[in-house]
């Protein structure tokens, strides 16, 4: 055989040996965070979460075992009935369950005797473990519903995003760097939406995500007032989040003071409305005075009637309405009001005093009675003084009369102490400038409740300088969200939330009912009230009667006696209204307009 055709038999027979592709393949390694672990121990997460969970589940069957035969038991005795007046036909119930346990009991413990004898003590274990395992499944059941959150399992339900989805939003968001970003709570499903804690990089603080939601939400692909930011008390660096599965704020939320029939704890606080987590906030007035600001049409007024309508209901504090824009807007509650003025500036001047002789008086029962120096539920009953509300809506035209100085100081006064002595303010206004409220009392009002503002500067001027560029700014509330505000209360972090809903029927319903509740308790006002001075500009308003126009020498024959031209331009000076040329049936002289006599007084 020649040389060419061995080379070629070698060259035909020959097969490289293939690897097999297992060989590339790494061997799986789980990667167990031995670290993690080793601190969480350290803290007692673990072993405190073992130790409860055995002895919850330990002493599943004992309980819910215990629940079954107190159950049982009422249902002997017939409990459900035990509002009837007729005693003869519970006794009927009584006897004929009372038979039928008896009898069920008999039959059970028959079969489980007779099964114990036939089949021996597998039988009696069975039939106790009947009865331990309804009951078990009872107990489970129980804690099941009475969780705060429902039971669901994470991240089956599509509107739940994973994890790396939410910490990639974070990043987009430049809520922190994206080194060190993390989640240090799983995603967990809700009713309204899902939640989760954001771990932000060492070094930076959760208080500074704060007005970032709408960048999170883009980055998210959700709505802007879907997304809400909390911050976790006990850590610095986590931001809690929670998004809802639609916008919570487009939403009307009736208030549940609608259809009550029984009286409201005032000093718990009340019901102000919803937060973008569907939860209710509450609005306690007894410890500082109330500043409600937004402009026309945002919401304030029905915020003002939430609060009116629960202090009626109340019952025992006494309310006081002071209407600077005159519309009739406090109407439904004047006959459970105490005072019910419109536009009367030496009225709240006179009634302002009065408060403040209120406040000194309750200060000395205080201090005579030694203890506490605030006043309290046991306290009012005991010195016999109530809580004396005062609300005055549209506040700048009281604090731009003649009498404005005094109204403020007044006010400054009452505002800083008078709720030690259950004396409280509430100011409502639709302008947010200085000559609206003024400094010094704005800052003595700690409550803030701000609505939407026509720009950031005014949203400062309600919530506080800065607040703004803390995450709160009033500005950023969209037309569309009609009675969304904020609301700076009780001592935590400014909360987003939409007050609750009462148009004219409910307020009708409530007015009424509070009324009832009042005239049982015996603490409807007295009509007989101190004389309230008159506002000289009120009266000139009330001589010009269906007249647009009149003259001076008119106006003031129409004013009746002690009036002259001089005084009628004195009381109409610090409005910059001044007598001017006024033609009336082709005569020409001095008087004045009422459309600009109107425009002046509404701060046109």
């Amino acid at each position: 055989m020649s040389q060419a055709v061995q080379e070629h038999e070698s060259t035909v027979l020959f097969q490289r040996r293939q690897t097999s592709p297992e060989f590339w393949q790494k061997s799986p390694q789980i990667r167990v965070p031995v670290r993690q672990i080793v601190h969480r121990v350290r803290q007692g997460k673990y072993p405190t979460r073992t130790v409860r969970f055995a002895y919850r589940s330990g002493m599943a069957p004992v309980t819910g075992t215990s629940l079954l035969a107190k159950t049982a038991w009422r249902w002997i005795r017939a409990d459900d009935y035990a509002g009837t007046d007729d005693y003869i036909f519970r006794e009927k119930v009584r006897t004929r369950r009372r038979r039928t346990a008896w009898w069920t009991g008999a039959g059970y413990l028959a079969s489980a005797v007779t099964s114990t004898g036939l089949y021996g003590g597998t039988a009696a274990a069975l039939a106790v473990g009947a009865v331990v395992g309804v009951g078990t499944a009872v107990e489970v059941r129980k804690r099941i519903v009475e969780r705060p959150v429902p039971l669901k399992i994470p991240g089956l339900n599509r509107k739940t995003p994973a994890e790396n989805t939410v910490i990639r939003a974070a990043i987009d968001a430049k809520l922190g760097r994206a080194e060190g970003m993390r989640l240090a709570s799983p995603v967990l499903t809700e009713d309204g939406g899902w939640s989760t804690v954001l771990q932000l990089p060492p070094g930076q603080l959760a208080r500074k995500c704060l007005g970032m939601e709408g960048a999170f939400a883009s980055a998210l692909g959700v709505g802007e007032t879907q997304v809400v930011f909390e911050l976790v008390d006990a850590h610095a660096g986590r931001l809690a989040i929670f998004v809802a599965k639609a916008d919570p704020f487009l939403k009307l939320y009736p208030s549940p003071l609608i259809g009550r029939t029984e009286p409201v704890d005032f000093w718990r606080g009340i019901p102000a409305g919803i937060n973008g987590r569907g939860r209710e906030e509450r609005l306690r007035l007894v410890d500082a005075s109330l500043l409600v600001a937004g402009e026309p049409r945002a919401g304030k007024s029905a915020a003002v009637n939430g609060i009116i309508a629960a202090a009626g209901l109340a019952v025992t504090p006494k309310i006081h309405l002071w209407d600077g824009k005159g519309a009739g807007d406090h109407r439904p509650w004047r006959r459970i009001a105490h005072t019910a003025e419109k536009r009367n500036a030496v009225g709240l001047l006179a009634h302002l005093k009065r408060m403040q002789a209120q406040m000194e008086s309750v200060f000395d029962l205080l201090d005579d009675a030694g203890g506490s120096t605030k006043l309290t539920p046991e306290l009012c009953r005991r010195f016999g003084v109530d809580i004396e509300l005062t609300i005055v809506d549209e506040t700048r035209y009281y604090v731009t009369s003649p009498q404005g100085e005094e109204i403020v100081a007044l006010m400054v006064d009452i505002a800083s102490r008078g709720p030690a002595a259950g004396v409280l303010l509430i100011l409502a206004t639709q302008r947010m400038t200085t000559d609206a409220i003024p400094g010094p009392l704005k800052g003595v009002c700690s409550l803030r409740w701000g609505m939407r503002c026509p720009d950031t500067t005014a949203s400062n001027a309600v919530m506080g300088q800065g607040a703004a560029g803390a995450g709160y700014n009033c500005s950023e509330i969209p037309r569309s969200h009609r009675g969304v505000g904020i609301l700076d209360a009780d001592g935590s972090d400014p909360v987003k939330l939409r007050s609750y809903f009462l148009d004219d029927p409910d307020l009708v319903e409530v007015a009424e009912v509070a009324y009832m509740l009042r005239a049982a308790a015996g603490t409807l006002p007295e009509r007989v009230n101190h004389p309230l001075a008159e506002d000289p500009v009120e009266a000139i308003v009330s001589a010009f009667g269906d007249a647009d126009r009149l003259h001076t020498v008119d106006l003031v024959e129409a004013l009746g006696d002690g009036w002259t031209p001089a005084r009628v331009a004195e009381a109409l000076k610090p409005y910059g209204v001044s007598p001017g040329d006024v033609k009336i049936d082709g005569r020409n002289r001095n008087g004045y307009r009422r459309g600009d006599l109107m425009a002046a007084l509404n701060g046109s």
